[in-house]
């Protein structure tokens, strides 16, 4: 009943950089694989509500959820929601 999101963010740095292969055994049979750094965690944000959709808009997001859309600034990462009898 809840939804955990995370935002990810790219480093410039690591792009042009060949994937480090983890050695192991796991490795060579594909259970594991390279770990990629070229992202990083910039935030997590937890929504109290089941998620069924996102949509990405130019500053913002709109989450589908069972009581409407929540919208997310993203840049001050504040919730509105949008009720379902506004969208009909």
């Amino acid at each position: 009943m809840d939804s955990i999101f995370r935002v990810l963010e790219p480093v410039g740095d690591k792009i042009n950089e060949r994937v480090k292969a983890a050695a192991g055994f796991g490795t060579r049979l594909g259970f594991r694989s390279a770990k990629s750094e070229w992202f990083r965690v910039f935030r997590d944000f937890f929504l109290p509500s089941d998620s069924f959709d996102v949509f990405f808009l130019k500053a913002r997001i709109a989450i589908l959820c069972a009581k409407g859309f929540e919208v997310m600034n993203l840049q001050e990462y504040v919730l509105g929601t949008v009720p379902p009898s506004l969208i009909n």
